[in-house]
C-alpha cells in the first residue's frame, strides 16, 4: 500500500503539469484590424497585458471553460468565453471595438497623453474639423464662440486689433488667465498676457481642444482658468489645397491659399509639407460713439490691412518618430478711427514671427516630445490728437518669448506616468517716441521661468475607475528691468520721479497640484470630480512700465507676485440611444492675491489737472462659482443639433486697499466683463442642396467697471444683454465651392467701455476651389 501511495505522490507533479496549459493571444482593432498594444487581460485571478505587438501569454492555466476579460483605453470592454484543452494550441484572437461616443476624437491637451474625451476626469470641449467647416466665423477666436462657458470678447469683429478669450467667470478683458497654445506651444506674450488671435489662418486648423479649469499642474502660468490648444493639420495626401477669394460688407476683400502634400502618403515614413497665406483689407466703418463724432472732427473709419504667410515641413522617420518645423509671419495695419495729420492716422501694427520645432517619438512603453519655440512681435502704435496743442508719438515695443518644452511618458499596464521640464524666457524692450517734443520714454524687463511637473494616471476596477494626480513647481526670476526718460519736456516731466535705470530684481515660485477622479458606470454614463490649483504670473508691462492709463497714472511694481485660483469641480455625462449626449458641470473657485489696479493714495499733476497714482497689486480675494449644461443630438449623419447654457457668479469677497485714502472698496463687488448668463444653440445640416450652419448666442449683462458704478460713457452700470444669430451656407459643385456667411443677422448693437459700437450685420461671399 505504501508503495502505491509513493508512486501517486511522485506522479502528481507530472499529472498536474500535463493538465496545465499556456494561453497565447493577439488583440486587434475591429475597424482597422491593427493590433492593440498594452491592453489589460484578466482570467480568474491571473492578469497580464499585451505587448507592443498586441500579443499576450497566460501560463499554467488548467483545462476547462473560462471567461476572459480584456480592456484598453479608448475601447469597449470585452468579455468572452474560451475553452482551454490539451488537444488545441490554445491560441486566441480577440477584437475590440472603439468606444462610440458622439465625438470619438483623441485629445492630448488635458493630460499630455492620448485619451478619448470620455476617459478624462475633467471637462473638455472639442471644436472638430466638421464644426470648423460649418461655423460662420471670420477669425480663429470666433470658432470658440459657441463653446459653453467660454467668453469671446471681440467687440469690433475683424477690425479688433486684439481679442480676449476667457472662461468660467474670469474677467473678459484678461487673456493672461487662460493659456492659448498652437500645437502645444504657448502663444500668450509675457509682456501683457495677450494673444494675437488674428495671426492664424483657420484653413490650417484641424481641431481646437478646450480644457476647463486650472491647467497649471501641467502648463504652469497663464493656465489658471483653463487651456486652449489649436491643433494644426498634418498632410496625408500627395497633394491637396484650397484657393479662394471673398468679398463683403465695408468693401472687405480677402484672398486665401492653402497647399499641402506628403511624398509617400501610403507609407509610415516620408516628408510632408504645407504652405498657407491670406491677405485681407477693408475700408472699415466709424466705430466711435455719436457723442465722440460730434465732439471730435477728426473721427474716421477704422480700416484694416493684414497679411499672413506660414509654412510647415515635417518628416515621419517611421511610424513612431517624427520631426517638424513650422514658421509663421504676420503683419497688419489697423486704424483706430482718428486721423489728424499723419497719413494713416492713429493705428496699430503687429509684425510677428512665430517659429516652432518639435521632435516626438515612442519606443516600447516610452513616449516623448520636445518643443522649441520663438515668438517675436514688433508692436507699433501711432497716436496723435489735438487738445490744447497737437501731440504725436509712437509706441515701439519688441516682445520676445522663447523656450524649450519637454514631456516624457511611461506606459505601464494600468498606469501612465508623465513628467517634464519647461524652460521659458519672456522679454520686452519698448519706447515711446514723441515727435512734437524731444521726449523718449523707455521700459524694459525680462522674466526667466523654470517648470518641473509630474503626473500619474491610474485605471482600476476593469478601467471603470480612473485617477489622475499631478504636481508642478514653477520658479521665475524678473531681471534687467528699467524705466527711463530721455530729454523730458512738459509731456513727461510728471514721470521723472519714477525714472529708474535698474529696477529691483525679484523672484517667486508656485506649486500647482491637481487630483481628478472618474467613475464610468458603462460606456454611456460617467461621473467625475476634481480639485486643481492654478496661477497667473504678473505681466512685464505691470512690472517695468509706468504711464498713463484710463483713470490715472500707473506705476510699475517689479515685486508683483502671481495670483492663485483653487477650483473644485464635479460633472456627469450621459448618452442615450447612441445619438443624444448630455453633460453637466458645476465648479466653485476661490481666488487669492488677485491683481487689481489700486489707488495708492497719491496723485500726479497732468497738464489737464491732477490724476490718481495707480498700481497693480495683489490685494483681493475672489469667489467664483457656476454651472455648464450641454446637449448634443445627432438626428442622423447629416443633422446635428447642439445647445448649451452657462451661469457664472464672480465676486470680490475681500479687498485690502494700499492706502486709507483710497476711496474705492471693492468688497462684495462683481468682476467686470463677466456675463452671469450665456446660452448658445447651433444646427448643422448637410444636404444635397446646400450645407447650412445656423448659430445663436445670448450674452447676458456684464458690469462695466470694477466698482459696479454708473458709467458716464455707457450711461449705465452694466452693458445690455444681447443676442446674435449667424448663418453659413455652403455649396460644392465638383471642386468649386461657394460660401455665404452672415454674422449678426439681426444687426444687434453692443458697445465697449468707450462707447464704441460693433460693426453690426456683416456679410461675406466666398468663391474658391479645392483640389
Amino acid at each position: 500500500m505504501k508503495k502505491y501511495i509513493l508512486i501517486i505522490i511522485l506522479l502528481l507533479p507530472v499529472m498536474y503539469s500535463q493538465a496545465q496549459q499556456n494561453i497565447t493571444g493577439k488583440i486587434f482593432d475591429t475597424k482597422t484590424n491593427e493590433t492593440i498594444p498594452y491592453a489589460t487581460i484578466t482570467l480568474d485571478n491571473k492578469g497580464t497585458a499585451s505587448d507592443e505587438s498586441g500579443i499576450f501569454t497566460l501560463k499554467n492555466i488548467p483545462e476547462g471553460k473560462y471567461t476572459i476579460k480584456i480592456s484598453c483605453v479608448g475601447y469597449q470592454n470585452l468579455t468572452q468565453e474560451i475553452v482551454v484543452n490539451k488537444q488545441s494550441d490554445n491560441y486566441f484572437e480577440f477584437f475590440l471595438a472603439s468606444k462610440t461616443y458622439l465625438s470619438e476624437e483623441v485629445i492630448v491637451t488635458a493630460t499630455k497623453t492620448e485619451n478619448y474625451i470620455q476617459d478624462i476626469p475633467v471637462r473638455v470641449n472639442l471644436v472638430s474639423s466638421r464644426q470648423i467647416e460649418s461655423l460662420p466665423a471670420q477669425t480663429t477666436d470666433e470658432l470658440l464662440n459657441f463653446v459653453p462657458g467660454v467668453n469671446v470678447s471681440r467687440s469690433f469683429g475683424i477690425f479688433s486689433h486684439h481679442a480676449n478669450v476667457t472662461m468660467r467667470g474670469l474677467n473678459g478683458q484678461e487673456q493672461g488667465r487662460v493659456l492659448v497654445m498652437i500645437d502645444g506651444v504657448p502663444t500668450n506674450k509675457s509682456d501683457g498676457g495677450s494673444v494675437n488671435w488674428n495671426m492664424l489662418n483657420s484653413d490650417q486648423i484641424e481641431r481646437i481642444e478646450v480644457v476647463k479649469g486650472p491647467g497649471s499642474s501641467l502648463y504652469g502660468g497663464n493656465a489658471m482658468g483653463g487651456a486652449i490648444n489649436i491643433i494644426t493639420k498634418k498632410p496625408n495626401e500627395s497633394l491637396q489645397g484650397k484657393v479662394s477669394a471673398d468679398y463683403g460688407t465695408y468693401n472687405t476683400m480677402r484672398g486665401q491659399l492653402f497647399l499641402s502634400g506628403k511624398v509617400n502618403p501610403d507609407s509610415d515614413k516620408g516628408l510632408y509639407w504645407n504652405l498657407s497665406s491670406y491677405y485681407r483689407q477693408s475700408d472699415g466703418y466709424i466705430s466711435a460713439s455719436e457723442a465722440d463724432q460730434l465732439a471730435n472732427p477728426y473721427i474716421v473709419e477704422s480700416d484694416l490691412q493684414e497679411w499672413e504667410a506660414s509654412a510647415k515641413l515635417g518628416y515621419d522617420i517611421n511610424k513612431n518618430n517624427n520631426i517638424e518645423l513650422s514658421v509663421l509671419y504676420y503683419d497688419d495695419d489697423r486704424a483706430t478711427g482718428e486721423k489728424v495729420y499723419q497719413p494713416e492716422g492713429n493705428n496699430r501694427e503687429h509684425d510677428t514671427y512665430h517659429i516652432r520645432a518639435n521632435y516626438s517619438g515612442s519606443k516600447n512603453k516610452l513616449n516623448w516630445k520636445v518643443n522649441i519655440f520663438y515668438l517675436n512681435e514688433d508692436y507699433k502704435r501711432i497716436s496723435e490728437w489735438i487738445k490744447d496743442d497737437y501731440t504725436f508719438y509712437k509706441v515701439l515695443s519688441n516682445r520676445v518669448d522663447l523656450g524649450a518644452l519637454s514631456t516624457l511618458s511611461y506606459n505601464l499596464e494600468k498606469q501612465i506616468i508623465t513628467g517634464g521640464i519647461d524652460l521659458k524666457q519672456g522679454s520686452v524692450d519698448a519706447r515711446d517716441e514723441y515727435y512734437t517734443s524731444t521726449d523718449i520714454v523707455y521700459n524694459r524687463g525680462k522674466m526667466n521661468t523654470l517648470g518641473l511637473f509630474i503626473q500619474d494616471e491610474v485605471r482600476l476596477f476593469n478601467d471603470q475607475l480612473k485617477i489622475v494626480a499631478g504636481l508642478r513647481y514653477d520658479y521665475a526670476n524678473f531681471f534687467d528691468g528699467g524705466f527711463e526718460i530721455e530729454d523730458p519736456t512738459s509731456e513727461t516731466t510728471f514721470m521723472i520721479n519714477y525714472h529708474d535705470e535698474d529696477l529691483n530684481e525679484d523672484s517667486w515660485s508656485a506649486l500647482s497640484p491637481k487630483v481628478s477622479v472618474q467613475y464610468e458606470f458603462t460606456n454611456d454614463y460617467r461621473i467625475y470630480a476634481n480639485y486643481a490649483r492654478g496661477f497667473r504670473p504678473a505681466v512685464l508691462d505691470d512690472m517695468c512700465r509706468s504711464g498713463r492709463i484710463r483713470g490715472g497714472f500707473k506705476v510699475s511694481d517689479p515685486g508683483l507676485q502671481p495670483e492663485y485660483l483653487n477650483n473644485f469641480e464635479v460633472g456627469a455625462d450621459a448618452r442615450f440611444f447612441d445619438r443624444l449626449r448630455t453633460s453637466v458641470s458645476a465648479y466653485y473657485s476661490l481666488g487669492n492675491d488677485f491683481m487689481y489696479y489700486v489707488n495708492t493714495g497719491d496723485s500726479i499733476e497732468f497738464s489737464y489737472g491732477p490724476r490718481p497714482i495707480i498700481k497693480a497689486s495683489n490685494i483681493s480675494q475672489v469667489e467664483i462659482y457656476g454651472t455648464e449644461i450641454e446637449i448634443n443630438y445627432w438626428l442622423n449623419e447629416n443633422i446635428i443639433i447642439n445647445a448649451n447654457y452657462a451661469y457664472a457668479h464672480s465676486q470680490v469677497t475681500n479687498y485690502e486697499p494700499l492706502s486709507t485714502e483710497d476711496p474705492v472698496d471693492l468688497t462684495n463687488k462683481y468682476l467686470s466683463d463677466v456675463p452671469n448668463h450665456m446660452a448658445a444653440a447651433s444646427l448643422q445640416w448637410n444636404n444635397k442642396l446646400v450645407n447650412a450652419g445656423l448659430n445663436a448666442k445670448y450674452m447676458g449683462k456684464r458690469w462695466v467697471n470694477d466698482t459696479n458704478q454708473f458709467d458716464e460713457i455707457v450711461q449705465d452700470d452694466q452693458y445690455d444683454a444681447y443676442t446674435t444669430i449667424d448663418l453659413k451656407l455652403s455649396k460644392t459643385i465638383h471642386k468649386v465651392f461657394v460660401n455665404l456667411t452672415i454674422q449678426n443677422i439681426l444687426d444687434a448693437k453692443f458697445y465697449d467701455s468707450k462707447g464704441a459700437v460693433n460693426p453690426g450685420r456683416f456679410i461675406m461671399l466666398e468663391l474658391g476651389t479645392r483640389f
